[in-house]
């Protein structure tokens, strides 16, 4: 989900004549940003098993291994973000990123191993200019089978630290230690990963703890990096209904998982485990990294896959860069620094404390979560972007990359549905999964030309990808239940000679779905969709004509409050006049069919039309609303569309709380992350229309729009509620909006540990702390990705008032209710404020209000 945010139409002409002028010298000069991940790029980094500091800074590996006298090369090596140069399309060359680095002997060591920091706020410290790490490196002892964990403390030391030439002036490693569970035996396994905190370890092992691998096993420990008082490793599928004290402080642990087809993996360990190897888990836990499938050697080394709470705990084959060709090269060990390099971290969150990443960042890919990943063995930098995994109103999403099953295998007559309502699509006829991603690449090589992702659909004509609908209850909404918006979008490459030698109108189908909707390839090379909308087929029209041989991003959007369709190439509308249809939609039960008609016609040239496609299709996605301009830009990969798009007027159906976040659908509702979400993304949009109309300070307003900063993330409060809407208060337009992690937030306050809590009043004392250290009176939690999204800004008003002031729901301690919410606004109100916001509750008789004058407040229905 793009961050929403746009200049009204009035402010258009001056944005692109204003944009070189306005900026700072370093933000002007810093690199475009294009998509990377669909983009595998070489590095001088290689070693066998690896692993990375939680900081990202220093990569220790395996470079070479006596299994005569059982010792292990390990390398420490300085990567030097400062040393990252961007060609003139904004791609990275790691070419001077990696220092030589020095090596050092060890026994018994395994090609693999993790960090444990004690205390990983604080990676490393400085002694008279040189960088000092002391943590532990957790490996196997894995000659002869006994694949037995131990930990040993080591000593990096890095002269010139976080400059171009720091490099690694010392590496040496003490005394071994065994590690052992709360039983005494010792825990057995290879390939560690572990958590930041340096409790949970996860790794390749076996349920009997007896040496065996091909199993994803983690184990729990309540004191972090601590040789003794590990529990007793269980399958990682078994983490959902682990009672251990502490464990569900990890999102992994807090649903079932689930194979690509929806399939549970097993709760028991004689169930369908989750097979894999090359473990690598992010610092909070939230998610796993693996190799889920055989390479041709027979071991795990292919479909490098996520699992965990962006995933839905549903096993994702990635389809990009990671996974390039299909059996091309084993696939091992992969680590990534998370945040620590984007470049709208703050200093206050950098290492070290004060740095800027504005002109050297990691990732590139510009949109909410991308994870920045290298790996030893294949020498290989990729990006991982997680931003519309989640999306609440994904119907479908069909990445068109082979299926990998529960028990591990490539399947490749189906593709996975991503959406997480398992509408597999099988392939049919002559269609197949592309076996690398060559078809997808911009055929220019230039990465900002539309392009796909990953593999895609081939269909050589008489093929397509069905999917079957389902919905006993009718309760799936856009399938049995009706929809007030919605979105198809997908990326298309035609054949070259697709209607080469054709007469007549041999047009062909790209999607079909009767009594839903079909997408028409024209025979001038246009598309038409149409939607049956109140059971009456509306056709729009064709397009403006597609190049043949080269990729198209195709996106439909249809918003049911007002009628108003929106037309998509490249991620900028079209222009053209389109229908008006206002009413209800659903796509129905049944089949769908994808690169052709029902029935598929087998004919080169199609003589009465209904014809199959001929070409690529990749990236097939259903919403079950309107999307944003911007929303379809950010998924346009390659198109360089995002100055048009945050210029596009959104239509008035999105402006409905509910159609922003399904969960935002009742006054009861106010005090949820749904609303907290919702309330954002109107004040994103239409809130920054109306501030920037009115702007006393424009030339400072303007500059913030266009900075390098997130622009316009505006914070909404609710002011004043009835059953049927919400007038919500947008924050101050001067404010600051970051991607902060829990890790961090709960350094500054107990309680805020995850989204479950991110309304809470833990929360809310955090956010205005991180705030405060930043130069800002207040703070809120206004998103939640794979990390919550802090606005900060400053409040008028700030006093500690007595509850019994506020009212009963305030009186009562329920400050994350909506009844207290709105009885804060109200107070602040009373004294000349638009709204208010509780941040710390000092004692039980007072809660710390923050009143502020907003950018803007209006009133907003909660369904359509």
């Amino acid at each position: 989900m793009a961050l929403p945010h746009r200049p009204p139409r009035w402010f258009s002409g001056l944005f692109l004549s204003l944009v070189g002028c306005l900026l700072a010298p370093q933000e002007a000069s810093a690199a475009t940003r294009p998509s990377l991940v669909n983009t595998r790029i070489s590095t001088p980094f290689g070693a066998n098993g690896h692993s990375s500091t939680v900081d990202g800074r220093i990569f220790i590996g395996n470079n070479g291994e006596d299994h005569a006298t059982t010792t292990t090369k390990w390398r420490a090596r300085v990567f030097r973000p400062e040393a990252i140069t961007y060609d003139a399309e904004g791609k990275p060359s790691f070419s001077a990123a990696f220092s030589a680095g020095v090596t050092t002997e060890v026994k018994n060591g395994e090609n693999a191993l993790a960090f444990c920091f004690t205390n990983p706020a604080q990676p490393y410290t400085l002694s008279n200019g040189v960088a000092v790490y002391q943590p532990y490196i957790v490996d196997s002892k894995m000659f002869n089978g006994d694949n037995i964990f131990r930990r040993r403390p080591i000593d990096v030391r890095v002269n010139q630290p976080f400059t171009p030439q720091a490099e690694v002036a010392s590496f040496t490693t003490g005394a071994l230690e065994t590690l052992k569970t709360t039983t005494g035996v010792n825990l057995r396994g290879i390939e560690p990963t572990m958590t930041s905190d340096g409790r949970l370890l996860i790794f390749q092992g076996a349920p009997a703890n007896n040496g065996d691998i091909d199993y994803m096993m983690y184990s729990y420990n309540p004191t972090p990096c601590a040789p003794t008082g590990w529990s007793v490793p269980r399958p990682l599928s078994m983490m959902f209904n682990d009672t251990t004290p502490g464990l569900k402080r990890y999102p992994l642990s807090w649903q079932r998982m689930k194979a690509a087809t929806g399939e549970a993996f097993g709760d028991t360990t004689a169930g369908a485990l989750i097979r894999g190897a090359y473990a690598w888990v992010d610092h909070e836990g939230r998610n796993l990294l693996y190799i889920a499938v055989r390479y041709t050697d027979g071991a795990r080394r292919e479909a490098v896959s996520l699992i965990g709470s962006e995933t839905g705990w549903i096993a994702q084959h990635l389809d990009g860069s990671i996974n390039t060709n299909r059996m091309d090269m084993a696939h091992l060990f992969y680590s990534g620094p998370m945040w620590n390099f984007e470049q709208e971290r703050p200093g206050a969150q950098n290492f070290p404390p004060g740095s800027s990443n504005a002109a050297r960042f990691l990732p590139v890919t510009k949109t909410h979560d991308v994870l920045a990943l290298f790996g030893s063995n294949t020498g290989d930098y990729n990006e991982v972007d997680l931003g519309e995994i989640a999306n609440p109103f994904q119907l479908l999403s069909l990445p068109m990359n082979e299926l990998v099953t529960r028990a591990g295998d490539y399947d490749l007559t189906r593709t996975p549905d991503l959406s997480g309502r398992f509408f597999t699509a099988t392939l049919k006829g002559t269609a197949q999964v592309s076996d690398t991603n060559a078809p997808t690449q911009p055929t220019t090589g230039s990465l900002w030309e539309p392009h796909a992702k990953g593999r895609a659909l081939v269909l050589p004509g008489g093929g397509a990808a069905t999917v079957n609908f389902t919905d006993a209850s009718n309760t799936v909404p856009g399938v049995g239940a009706p929809v007030r918006g919605f979105t198809v979008q997908l990326a298309v490459r035609p054949d070259a000679a697709i209607n080469q030698g054709c007469t007549g109108n041999p047009y062909r189908y790209l999607l079909q779905k009767q009594g839903g909707l079909d997408l028409i390839y024209e025979a001038n090379h246009g598309v038409q969709m149409s939607f049956v909308i109140n059971g009456t087929r509306v056709r729009l029209g064709v397009s403006p004509p597609l190049p043949t041989g080269r990729w198209s991003h195709v996106a439909y959007t249809w918003d049911g409050v007002t009628g108003q369709f929106g037309e998509y190439l490249n991620g900028v509308a079209t222009g053209r006049t389109l229908p008006n249809a206002p009413g209800t939609f659903r796509l129905g039960t049944g089949q769908m069919s994808i690169g052709a008609g029902d029935a598929l016609d087998t004919q080169n040239c199609p003589a009465q039309g209904e014809g199959s496609f001929k070409g690529f299709i990749d990236e097939v996605q259903l919403f079950t609303h309107a999307r944003s301009n911007r929303s379809v830009c950010m998924s346009a990969l390659g198109a360089d569309c995002k100055e048009d798009a945050i210029q596009e007027e959104p239509t008035a159906g999105q402006f409905v709380m509910s159609q922003q976040n399904p969960g935002c659908n009742s006054f009861s509702a106010l005090g949820s992350l749904a609303c907290a979400q919702s309330m954002h993304r109107v004040c994103a949009q239409r809130g920054a229309d109306d501030a920037l109309a009115s702007a006393t300070n424009f030339w400072e307003t303007l500059r913030q729009v266009v900075s390098n900063q997130p622009p316009i993330s505006l914070v909404g409060v609710p002011a004043s509620a009835s059953a049927t809407e919400v007038s919500v208060a947008c924050a101050p337009i001067q404010h600051v909006s970051l991607g902060v992690t829990f890790e961090e937030l709960a350094r500054k306050h107990d309680g805020c540990t995850d989204e479950r809590a991110a309304q809470s009043t833990h929360c809310a004392a955090a956010v205005r702390r991180w705030c405060s250290s930043l130069g800002w009176t207040t703070g809120q939690i206004f998103e939640m990705t794979s990390r919550p999204w802090v606005g900060c800004f400053n409040s008028g008003l700030v006093r500690d008032v007595p509850r019994s002031q506020l009212g009963p729901a305030s009186t009562a301690g329920n400050f994350s209710s909506t009844e207290s919410r709105l009885e804060v606004s109200a107070w602040c109100q009373v004294q000349g404020y638009s709204a208010g916001v509780v941040q710390e509750v000092g004692s039980s008789t007072t809660a710390g209000v923050h009143c502020f004058r907003a950018a803007t407040t209006r009133p907003w229905k909660f369904l359509p």
